[in-house]
């Protein structure tokens, strides 16, 4: 398996990309398995589910959860230095706060696994993009991008375990929403949309739209 097995693959097409809110747990299964998927981080905590596509590019997720990781059956994008195996297609990012339209060459992280699940997606010719679980709302202590120790039950994702005593890193809401900025501009650029399903979700970028419109 390699980069050019996914180019342009899914030409045309509408994908869904997964985000970890807690909206999530509302999400009907049957949906999430309507369109090809891009799930991450600890996407595996959601019984009964496994996306098509499986990414992730924060190094206190790979790190904590690198077992579980190796058991998601679907290709898997990853940074470079963590590839473990034939499933996995590596990445590698970039300086440029720039949307990649080449993301087997670099990809800009963007401070949210969404954004590079987005040029994931153009690079496979996705022209629509449909959002949920992109709460974008968080609940924390600290500076945005900080490392801490998650204490108790997590309240800003699906599950309660999934941070629960392990590390993560503060969200940084504001370089997410620029980042979203880019993607936008790109798809639209192309004649494509994306579109946020999350119900109440705190994101201000992207088009909103509602689940039942896409059953």
């Amino acid at each position: 398996m390699n980069w050019r097995d996914f180019y342009h693959k899914h030409e045309g097409e509408t994908a869904l990309i997964i985000g970890n809110g807690p909206s999530l747990k509302n999400v009907p299964l049957d949906f999430l398995s309507k369109y090809p998927s891009f799930g991450t981080n600890r996407i595996y905590l959601l019984n009964g589910f496994t996306p098509s596509y499986y990414c992730s590019v924060n190094p206190l997720v790979i790190s904590q959860f690198a077992e579980d990781i190796a058991k998601i059956n679907a290709p898997k994008f990853i940074p470079a230095q963590y590839c473990f195996d034939d499933t996995c297609l590596p990445l590698n990012s970039a300086g440029m706060v720039l949307f990649s339209q080449d993301a087997s060459a670099w990809i800009y992280e963007g401070h949210t696994v969404t954004f590079v699940c987005m040029q994931i997606a153009f690079y496979m010719g996705f022209k629509d993009l449909l959002l949920v679980g992109v709460d974008h709302n968080f609940t924390y202590e600290g500076r945005p991008n900080e490392q801490r120790t998650l204490e108790g039950n997590d309240p800003n994702h699906f599950h309660p375990d999934y941070f629960k005593g392990k590390q993560w890193n503060n969200p940084d809401l504001a370089r997410s929403e620029h980042a979203y900025k880019l993607a936008r501009a790109m798809y639209e650029a192309h004649g494509g949309r994306i579109i946020n399903l999350t119900p109440g979700t705190k994101e201000p970028v992207f088009e909103k739209g509602s689940i039942t419109d896409y059953e």
